[in-house]
């Protein structure tokens, strides 16, 4: 679902169907970027990065290919001023203050600390964070809720609220949102913070969301990596991880405590947090051993031909149940009736592996609807329509999408059928596809996002629980 009416959400979806074209080259360069990053060399120190690049100029130090050590992240620049992060439109409900968290009680089996002493030199200041768990006020800190427009369209309120000191943590990296004109973008905020909003802040149902600005490639970036081989793509490529992988260690260091953990991440995201699965999480249990899901939507996740792990994890499997934990939720979405072809970017496989997807509606398999939470937009609602007006920021549809994990030409995928009813006051159809062979992506994550937050739920209380 997409909205025609909501301003604050146009620039996303402005940004997501250029993308559609622009980000080919992408998913064309990931894998020479990804698997030569730790080694590939590190770039002439006495050279630094343009401004002109979208990255801050600095030396190659904090451009480094090999991962920072688990100490602290090596800058021997002085850390630049940090811009104040711009604040999202005023939500339609007030939000809800936040006592400052205490010290809980680790809930993971393990004893081992999951990172050693570590500071950052950027992820420390909570500037450079669009949500942080122990910060109130900021855009994950607002219960969104959902008006649900049913088939005979009378419109019920899913109030959606906070939860008070949940004893879960989300950790969320967005897709590509910058609206920079440069190959990476800086550490404001801008269209980065209504993405959130949109993909991860009504997560805050059952978890603290942490959100950390990074500099992702911008569609500007991939649109001249694409058109002309921009010979600066993959250093940007890998810094944008560097930011992820710093963040996180950050977290894990300061904010988590022991707290389990579940990690959402959409297309660009998703390419960053997959990496950080395979070399960072997974091969580490005292890391592992805290994550209740990673939630990966429009990638293409890898697992060993026939299973649910060997790809990209070799410890995490695909989550096959609701009460399952320590496992992989992914998926990318496609009209049933226009399935990916090939060259298609998302659910590809691998030489050796398959690609994978799980319906969140349905984890175990199989055809269910899916439970959505869209921006708000009168599309919603059939021409012969004569009723009130939606007055939430998000909107639902009961019933109208289907979505079951199909396989073509092994390309595996979530195809979504349209239960339409010419008759009823509803639509007849959705909105969210994105360039020819890209599905739905622009809209991957809100088709299922009540169901993703009722399946975390599900985890997480099966997690504190064991």
């Amino acid at each position: 679902m997409i909205p025609d009416a909501d301003p604050k959400f146009a620039a996303y979806y402005v940004t997501m169907r250029s993308r559609s074209v622009l980000v080919v080259v992408a998913v064309a360069l990931l894998a020479a970027c990804s698997d030569a990053a730790t080694n590939s060399a590190t770039p002439d120190s006495s050279k630094s990065v343009s401004t002109s690049a979208g990255i801050l100029t600095t030396t190659a130090a904090s451009l480094a290919t090999t991962p920072p050590v688990a100490t602290a992240l090596t800058n021997t620049t002085s850390t630049p001023t940090v811009p104040t992060v711009p604040t999202a439109a005023a939500p339609t409900t007030t939000a809800k203050p936040k006592a400052k968290p205490k010290t809980p009680t680790p809930t993971t089996t393990t004893s081992t600390v999951p990172v050693g002493p570590y500071n950052s030199a950027l992820y420390a200041d909570p500037a450079r964070w669009i949500c942080r768990g122990d910060v109130t006020n900021d855009v994950c800190d607002s219960s969104y809720p959902v008006t649900a427009v049913a088939a005979d369209g009378t419109l019920t309120l899913n109030p959606s609220d906070m939860a008070i000191e949940p004893p879960t943590d989300c950790f969320y990296v967005y897709p590509t949102s910058s609206e920079d004109a440069t190959m990476a973008s800086d550490f404001t905020a801008g269209a980065e913070v209504n993405t959130t909003i949109l993909q991860a802040a009504r997560f805050n149902q059952v978890c603290r969301v942490f959100a950390p600005i990074y500099r992702s490639v911008t569609s500007a970036g991939l649109g001249r990596a694409f058109s002309a081989g921009d010979p600066q793509f993959p250093a940007a490529w890998n810094q944008a991880y560097l930011d992820v992988l710093d963040s996180w260690r950050q977290y894990l260091a300061h904010h988590n405590n022991g707290r389990p953990i579940v990690i959402i991440a959409h297309s660009q995201g998703s390419f960053h947090v997959v990496r950080l699965l395979k070399e960072e999480i997974d091969p580490k249990p005292e890391q592992r051993n805290l994550v209740v899901s990673a939630i990966v939507a429009g990638t293409s996740f890898q697992v060993a031909t026939g299973r649910d792990v060997g790809g990209d994890t070799q410890n995490m499997p695909l989550c096959r149940s609701n009460i399952q934990f320590g496992c992989v939720i992914t998926f990318q979405t496609f009209r049933d009736n226009v399935p990916p072809q090939p060259g298609t970017l998302f659910g590809v496989p691998g030489a050796t592996t398959d690609s994978a997807c799980t319906n969140p509606a349905a984890l175990a398999g199989g055809p269910a609807l899916l439970d959505a939470a869209a921006p708000t937009g009168p599309w919603i609602f059939a021409s012969t329509y004569t009723g009130p007006a939606i007055s939430t920021r998000f909107m639902s549809a009961p019933g109208l999408v289907t979505a079951e994990c199909k396989v073509l030409n092994g390309y595996r995928y979530l195809a979504v059928t349209i239960n339409a009813d010419p008759t009823d006051a509803r639509t007849d159809d959705i909105r969210g596809d994105s360039a020819p062979n890209w599905g739905l992506h622009a809209v991957d994550l809100n088709l299922p996002q009540e169901s993703l937050i009722s399946v975390v739920r599900s985890q997480a209380a099966a997690f504190l629980g064991r």
